[in-house]
Protein backbone atom coordinates (compact mmCIF):
# COMPACT_ATOMS: atom_id res chain seq x y z
CA UNK A 1 0.00 0.00 0.00
CA UNK A 2 2.74 2.44 1.06
CA UNK A 3 4.90 1.10 -1.73
CA UNK A 4 2.01 2.11 -3.88
CA UNK A 5 1.04 5.45 -2.79
CA UNK A 6 5.05 6.46 -3.24
CA UNK A 7 4.55 5.09 -6.67
CA UNK A 8 1.74 7.61 -7.70
CA UNK A 9 3.41 10.43 -5.97
CA UNK A 10 6.51 10.19 -8.19
CA UNK A 11 4.21 10.06 -11.46
CA UNK A 12 2.34 13.09 -9.78
CA UNK A 13 5.92 14.69 -9.44
CA UNK A 14 7.18 13.66 -12.47
CA UNK A 15 4.10 14.98 -14.53
CA UNK A 16 4.43 18.49 -12.78
CA UNK A 17 8.35 18.25 -13.58
CA UNK A 18 7.74 17.83 -16.88
CA UNK A 19 4.75 20.29 -17.45
CA UNK A 20 7.33 22.80 -16.06
CA UNK A 21 9.22 22.69 -19.74
CA UNK A 22 6.21 23.64 -22.00
CA UNK A 23 6.24 26.42 -23.79
CA UNK A 24 3.36 28.65 -22.86
CA UNK A 25 3.29 29.47 -26.16
CA UNK A 26 2.19 25.36 -27.32
CA UNK A 27 -0.62 26.08 -24.06
CA UNK A 28 -2.03 28.83 -25.27
CA UNK A 29 -2.35 27.76 -28.99
CA UNK A 30 -3.92 24.76 -27.72
CA UNK A 31 -6.75 26.49 -26.00
CA UNK A 32 -7.90 27.34 -29.13
CA UNK A 33 -8.01 31.41 -27.72
CA UNK A 34 -7.10 32.96 -31.47
CA UNK A 35 -10.01 31.08 -32.29
CA UNK A 36 -12.11 33.57 -30.02
CA UNK A 37 -9.76 36.56 -31.66
CA UNK A 38 -7.28 36.81 -29.07
CA UNK A 39 -3.91 37.21 -30.17
CA UNK A 40 -0.55 38.14 -28.99
CA UNK A 41 3.09 39.30 -30.05
CA UNK A 42 5.07 36.69 -27.55
CA UNK A 43 4.45 34.61 -24.97
CA UNK A 44 7.48 33.93 -22.78
CA UNK A 45 7.75 31.13 -20.44
CA UNK A 46 6.06 27.76 -19.41
CA UNK A 47 2.59 26.65 -18.33
CA UNK A 48 3.36 27.40 -14.41
CA UNK A 49 4.01 31.17 -15.14
CA UNK A 50 4.81 33.28 -18.00
CA UNK A 51 3.94 36.74 -19.67
CA UNK A 52 1.93 37.33 -22.63
CA UNK A 53 2.98 40.56 -24.81
CA UNK A 54 1.40 42.84 -26.93
CA UNK A 55 -2.10 40.83 -26.30
CA UNK A 56 -5.05 42.00 -28.17
CA UNK A 57 -8.83 41.12 -28.25
CA UNK A 58 -10.06 41.42 -31.99
CA UNK A 59 -7.67 43.89 -32.77
CA UNK A 60 -7.91 46.05 -29.65
CA UNK A 61 -4.44 46.58 -27.84
CA UNK A 62 -5.06 45.32 -23.61
CA UNK A 63 -1.31 45.49 -22.91
CA UNK A 64 0.73 42.59 -20.91
CA UNK A 65 -0.19 40.09 -18.61
CA UNK A 66 1.29 37.75 -16.18
CA UNK A 67 0.22 34.37 -15.86
CA UNK A 68 0.53 31.72 -12.72
CA UNK A 69 -1.21 28.51 -13.48
CA UNK A 70 -3.54 27.67 -10.14
CA UNK A 71 -2.36 23.90 -9.91
CA UNK A 72 -5.81 23.09 -7.88
CA UNK A 73 -8.17 23.83 -10.90
CA UNK A 74 -6.33 20.54 -12.47
CA UNK A 75 -8.52 17.89 -11.26
CA UNK A 76 -11.57 19.91 -12.53
CA UNK A 77 -10.34 19.54 -15.85
CA UNK A 78 -10.05 23.36 -15.97
CA UNK A 79 -7.11 25.51 -16.99
CA UNK A 80 -6.64 28.49 -14.41
CA UNK A 81 -4.58 31.68 -13.96
CA UNK A 82 -3.84 34.01 -11.80
CA UNK A 83 -3.39 37.32 -13.93
CA UNK A 84 -1.84 40.56 -13.33
CA UNK A 85 -2.59 42.73 -16.11
CA UNK A 86 -1.25 45.86 -17.41
CA UNK A 87 -2.75 48.15 -20.60
CA UNK A 88 -3.34 51.26 -22.20
CA UNK A 89 -6.41 51.90 -20.11
CA UNK A 90 -5.52 50.60 -16.93
CA UNK A 91 -4.50 47.80 -14.06
CA UNK A 92 -6.05 44.72 -13.48
CA UNK A 93 -6.30 41.34 -11.36
CA UNK A 94 -7.89 38.02 -11.85
CA UNK A 95 -8.16 34.32 -11.81
CA UNK A 96 -8.61 33.39 -15.44
CA UNK A 97 -10.21 30.19 -16.62
CA UNK A 98 -10.74 28.58 -20.29
CA UNK A 99 -14.06 26.98 -18.99
CA UNK A 100 -14.59 25.98 -22.14
CA UNK A 101 -13.39 25.97 -25.88
CA UNK A 102 -15.69 28.95 -26.54
CA UNK A 103 -15.85 30.21 -22.42
CA UNK A 104 -13.74 32.49 -20.49
CA UNK A 105 -14.49 33.20 -17.04
CA UNK A 106 -12.92 36.03 -14.66
CA UNK A 107 -13.28 35.52 -11.04
CA UNK A 108 -12.44 37.34 -8.07
CA UNK A 109 -11.38 39.98 -10.06
CA UNK A 110 -10.60 43.53 -9.32
CA UNK A 111 -10.04 46.01 -12.49
CA UNK A 112 -8.91 49.69 -11.99
CA UNK A 113 -9.43 51.83 -15.12
CA UNK A 114 -8.04 55.19 -16.17
CA UNK A 115 -11.37 57.22 -18.09
CA UNK A 116 -9.18 59.78 -18.98
CA UNK A 117 -7.08 57.29 -21.22
CA UNK A 118 -9.93 56.45 -23.33
CA UNK A 119 -10.67 58.41 -26.44
CA UNK A 120 -14.14 59.42 -26.00
CA UNK A 121 -14.21 60.71 -22.68
CA UNK A 122 -15.24 64.01 -21.31
CA UNK A 123 -13.37 66.95 -21.49
CA UNK A 124 -13.39 67.56 -17.62
CA UNK A 125 -12.40 64.06 -16.49
CA UNK A 126 -9.36 64.55 -19.68
CA UNK A 127 -8.45 68.13 -17.41
CA UNK A 128 -8.86 66.34 -13.90
CA UNK A 129 -8.88 62.69 -14.23
CA UNK A 130 -10.76 60.16 -13.04
CA UNK A 131 -11.13 56.14 -12.26
CA UNK A 132 -13.54 53.85 -12.50
CA UNK A 133 -12.86 50.36 -10.58
CA UNK A 134 -14.33 46.84 -11.14
CA UNK A 135 -14.95 44.33 -8.69
CA UNK A 136 -16.56 40.51 -8.04
CA UNK A 137 -16.71 37.25 -8.04
CA UNK A 138 -17.54 36.15 -11.56
CA UNK A 139 -17.19 37.53 -15.33
CA UNK A 140 -17.70 35.68 -18.03
CA UNK A 141 -17.75 35.69 -21.86
CA UNK A 142 -19.11 33.14 -24.04
CA UNK A 143 -18.29 33.46 -27.67
CA UNK A 144 -16.72 36.29 -27.01
CA UNK A 145 -19.20 38.34 -25.52
CA UNK A 146 -20.44 39.10 -21.85
CA UNK A 147 -22.83 36.25 -20.67
CA UNK A 148 -23.10 36.60 -17.40
CA UNK A 149 -21.10 38.67 -14.73
CA UNK A 150 -21.28 39.33 -10.25
CA UNK A 151 -19.82 42.72 -9.30
CA UNK A 152 -20.02 46.27 -8.73
CA UNK A 153 -18.15 49.47 -10.45
CA UNK A 154 -17.20 52.36 -8.34
CA UNK A 155 -15.54 55.78 -9.42
CA UNK A 156 -13.91 58.49 -8.33
CA UNK A 157 -15.00 61.29 -11.17
CA UNK A 158 -17.09 63.30 -9.15
CA UNK A 159 -14.94 63.79 -6.50
CA UNK A 160 -12.24 64.99 -9.39
CA UNK A 161 -14.33 67.60 -10.68
CA UNK A 162 -15.99 69.39 -7.93
CA UNK A 163 -15.32 72.60 -10.11
CA UNK A 164 -18.11 71.65 -12.76
CA UNK A 165 -20.32 69.52 -10.46
CA UNK A 166 -20.06 70.77 -7.48
CA UNK A 167 -19.43 69.01 -3.52
CA UNK A 168 -21.59 66.83 -1.81
CA UNK A 169 -22.10 63.39 -4.13
CA UNK A 170 -22.80 60.07 -2.90
CA UNK A 171 -20.87 57.54 -3.65
CA UNK A 172 -20.68 57.14 -7.57
CA UNK A 173 -21.19 53.11 -7.59
CA UNK A 174 -23.31 50.44 -9.93
CA UNK A 175 -24.01 46.99 -10.15
CA UNK A 176 -22.47 45.74 -13.07
CA UNK A 177 -24.70 43.70 -15.72
CA UNK A 178 -24.42 41.92 -19.58
CA UNK A 179 -26.66 43.30 -22.68
CA UNK A 180 -26.43 42.22 -25.65
CA UNK A 181 -23.46 40.76 -25.59
CA UNK A 182 -21.81 44.18 -23.78
CA UNK A 183 -20.58 44.65 -20.05
CA UNK A 184 -22.88 46.97 -19.02
CA UNK A 185 -21.00 49.67 -15.88
CA UNK A 186 -23.71 51.98 -14.69
CA UNK A 187 -22.66 54.38 -12.28
CA UNK A 188 -25.33 56.55 -10.20
CA UNK A 189 -25.25 59.36 -7.99
CA UNK A 190 -27.05 62.24 -5.75
CA UNK A 191 -25.97 65.14 -4.23
CA UNK A 192 -27.30 66.89 -0.74
CA UNK A 193 -29.31 69.61 -3.26
CA UNK A 194 -31.18 66.80 -5.58
CA UNK A 195 -28.98 66.90 -7.97
CA UNK A 196 -28.53 63.38 -9.72
CA UNK A 197 -25.66 62.40 -11.82
CA UNK A 198 -25.61 58.74 -13.89
CA UNK A 199 -23.58 57.11 -16.29
CA UNK A 200 -23.25 54.44 -18.21
CA UNK A 201 -20.21 52.80 -20.01
CA UNK A 202 -20.73 49.69 -21.91
CA UNK A 203 -17.92 47.68 -23.27
CA UNK A 204 -17.28 44.48 -25.17
CA UNK A 205 -14.19 42.74 -25.95
CA UNK A 206 -12.83 43.81 -29.23
CA UNK A 207 -15.41 46.86 -29.82
CA UNK A 208 -15.56 50.23 -29.40
CA UNK A 209 -16.42 51.32 -25.65
CA UNK A 210 -20.16 53.38 -25.46
CA UNK A 211 -20.29 56.02 -22.70
CA UNK A 212 -23.15 58.32 -21.94
CA UNK A 213 -23.65 60.69 -18.69
CA UNK A 214 -26.89 62.23 -18.08
CA UNK A 215 -27.48 65.20 -14.91
CA UNK A 216 -31.27 65.65 -14.04
CA UNK A 217 -32.86 66.38 -10.85
CA UNK A 218 -32.31 70.31 -8.84
CA UNK A 219 -29.67 71.72 -11.12
CA UNK A 220 -28.26 75.29 -10.18
CA UNK A 221 -27.45 78.24 -12.23
CA UNK A 222 -23.71 77.87 -11.70
CA UNK A 223 -23.97 74.52 -12.78
CA UNK A 224 -26.31 75.27 -15.91
CA UNK A 225 -23.68 77.69 -16.65
CA UNK A 226 -20.38 75.36 -16.37
CA UNK A 227 -21.77 71.95 -17.68
CA UNK A 228 -21.64 73.49 -21.56
CA UNK A 229 -18.18 74.08 -20.81
CA UNK A 230 -17.53 70.57 -19.84
CA UNK A 231 -19.09 69.48 -22.99
CA UNK A 232 -22.86 68.81 -21.69
CA UNK A 233 -25.78 69.55 -23.63
CA UNK A 234 -28.96 70.54 -22.98
CA UNK A 235 -31.55 68.07 -23.15
CA UNK A 236 -35.20 69.75 -22.21
CA UNK A 237 -34.59 69.79 -17.88
CA UNK A 238 -31.50 67.45 -18.00
CA UNK A 239 -27.65 67.60 -19.14
CA UNK A 240 -26.93 65.13 -21.53
CA UNK A 241 -22.84 63.94 -22.45
CA UNK A 242 -22.51 61.93 -25.53
CA UNK A 243 -19.03 61.58 -26.66
CA UNK A 244 -18.15 61.67 -30.54
CA UNK A 245 -15.48 59.49 -31.20
CA UNK A 246 -12.33 60.51 -32.11
CA UNK A 247 -10.32 57.72 -32.73
CA UNK A 248 -9.95 53.97 -31.89
CA UNK A 249 -10.54 52.94 -28.67
CA UNK A 250 -9.69 50.39 -26.28
CA UNK A 251 -12.41 48.68 -24.46
CA UNK A 252 -12.42 47.31 -21.17
CA UNK A 253 -11.80 43.71 -20.36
Amino acid sequence: MIRTLIVILLLIAALFVGAAFVPLEALLNSTGARDQGVNWTSAKGSVFSGRVEGLTVKGTQYGTADLRLVPAAIPQRKITYDVDWTGPNGIGTSKVTMATSNQIELTDYAIDLDLATFANSARWIERSGGRVKLEGSLMRFTDGKCSEVDGKASSDVLERNREALGAGWSPLEGALSCEDGALVVPLMSENTSGTRFGAVLKAAPGARTKFEARISGKISRPMAFALPLAGFARDGEEFVFVPSAKKAVAAAP
